[in-house]
């Protein structure tokens, strides 16, 4: 993946930088950023709710160790939320969490002032302001990257579709799976599964080659991807290089899947966003497919490795794959 330089020259500017780490803008929340060095190089990084009051130092003590593992330089660490003495109390448990000399800057901020643990910043905090048009959001959506305005509105990118849409894609399915069915059962298994696993790579390469897939070729998708080893096919086709536009189409196939059917993508739209290093995206798809069908075994191994703070790097490193 190329990666996208961007030199903060303030404070502010780091705040203006978190929303293009995450998707979206971060609030009532404990940041964990990795950094390497002497241009301080962002690396892995973690975002975590605020706790409640009296238990940031578990929190931390929790965090801490996902960190270490990932990053072995150093670690900038946020803290933010309305409350500036909420923010402040759990970023400096985070940093104390850490061994010294790791910690290389603490910044905890409300809605509207920013405080540092460095000796120029002022007691009573700087002001500072959160700008859609700051460079930062501005090169992040150059780049194609979506930015939500909250935490929250990063479901709806695997929400399933609503009425009336969702009974036209009901019956689109029903029509789709007569045909999957007429295949399966007259057609050889070994050529029934080559057959159906290069159709799937087929639809895939159109979309990555941005061809505009419609709602009827989203439905055949996900009645082909259910198979596991139909799946097992398309999750090999994921890498960390095309994993932003891969979230992009089997989220759009979440999005329209039968519930029945739906795991698949879900997973396969969170092994993505994993892989792009958005972990956030990644829970949500992942919570849902579980939701579906809990026993799911794609989606309880990537939910492991996200809880385990595994880096997407050591996947392919681990030979973990299907």
């Amino acid at each position: 993946m190329t990666e996208s330089v961007f030199r903060a020259h303030t404070h502010e500017d780091l705040l203006n930088a978190l929303p293009t780490f995450f998707g979206f803008v971060p609030r009532e929340c404990v940041i964990g950023m990795a950094v390497s060095g002497p241009r301080c190089r962002f690396g892995f990084r973690l975002r975590h709710d605020l706790p409640e009051p009296g238990e940031e130092a578990a929190l931390a003590a929790e965090l801490a160790p996902h960190l270490l593992r990932n990053g072995d330089e150093g670690f900038f660490v946020f803290g933010l939320s309305s409350d500036a003495e909420r923010a402040r109390t759990m970023a400096l448990a985070l940093r104390d969490a850490l061994p010294p000399g790791r910690d290389w800057l603490t910044i905890w901020a409300d809605d509207h002032r920013l405080w540092a643990d460095l000796p120029e910043v002022p007691p009573e905090g700087e002001p500072y302001t959160l700008d859609a048009h700051h460079e930062a959001i501005v090169r992040a959506v150059a780049e194609g990257r979506v930015i939500a305005r909250d935490r929250s509105d990063l479901a709806a990118e695997v929400a399933p579709a609503r009425d009336p849409r969702r009974r036209w894609l009901d019956a689109a399915h029903d029509e789709e799976l007569g045909r999957f069915m007429a295949r399966a059962l007259t057609t050889d298994p070994d050529a029934f599964l080559a057959g159906e696993c290069a159709a799937v790579a087929e639809l895939t390469e159109r979309f990555l080659a941005g061809v505009h897939l419609t709602d009827g070729q989203l439905v055949e998708l996900s009645v082909r991807a259910s198979g596991r080893q139909v799946r097992d096919t398309a999750w090999l086709r994921i890498t960390r290089d095309n994993a932003g536009p891969m979230y992009q189409l089997w989220a759009a196939v979440a999005r329209i899947a039968a519930e029945d059917f739906a795991p698949a993508s879900l997973c396969l739209a969170g092994f993505s966003a994993w892989q792009m290093g958005d972990g956030v995206r990644a829970r949500f798809a992942l919570e849902r497919a579980l939701v579906l069908e809990p026993h799911y075994r794609m989606g309880q191994l990537l939910r492991g490795a996200l809880e385990a703070g595994m880096h997407p790097d050591l996947w392919a490193t681990a030979g973990a794959r299907p």
